[in-house]
């Protein structure tokens, strides 16, 4: 039994390492220019939600205001976003995706696409006691996570 978990221990950290690396390294995601994690999914967060100012953006995505202003600055650099005055409350400015970030995040949509595939076809013909075992111990591994 301990020789086991030791093996699934192991095995889930390589996946969550090489799941790392591949997660880390920039992307192109189907234009000319790389984006990081962060930048991807900061795209994503301003097409999921139009009107959004910087606070509003750094609330969702859980990061200071600092941080969500310079990687809207790097975005708009890359030509993957526009700011532009919000009609309503001419004092806060929102984003704005252009055709090179709404190319971005579709690809990045599909990449999520793939992984859901993926992970689909593996867990084809397991029945319901297995699934709701393998849900449960996720939820206790990404709540111990967050507790540390």
């Amino acid at each position: 039994m301990k020789k086991d978990i030791n093996k699934i221990c192991e095995l889930l950290l390589n996946v969550i390492c090489e799941f790392y690396e591949n997660d880390s390294k920039a992307r192109t995601f189907g234009t000319d220019t790389e984006l990081y994690h962060s930048e991807i999914h900061m795209l994503q967060c301003i097409q999921d939600n139009p009107g959004l100012h910087i606070s509003a953006i750094a609330r969702k995505l859980g990061i200071t205001r600092g941080a969500a202003s310079q990687t809207v600055k790097r975005l708009e650099r890359k030509q993957m976003i526009v700011k532009e005055m919000n009609q309503t409350r001419g004092s806060k400015v929102v984003m704005h995706l252009t055709p090179k970030g709404e190319t971005a995040c579709f690809n990045h949509k599909c990449a999520h696409e793939k992984y859901n595939t993926i992970i689909s076809q593996i867990l084809t013909g397991s029945d319901e006691e297995q699934l709701k075992f393998l849900t449960d111990f996720l939820l206790q591994f990404e709540k111990t996570l967050k507790e540390k």
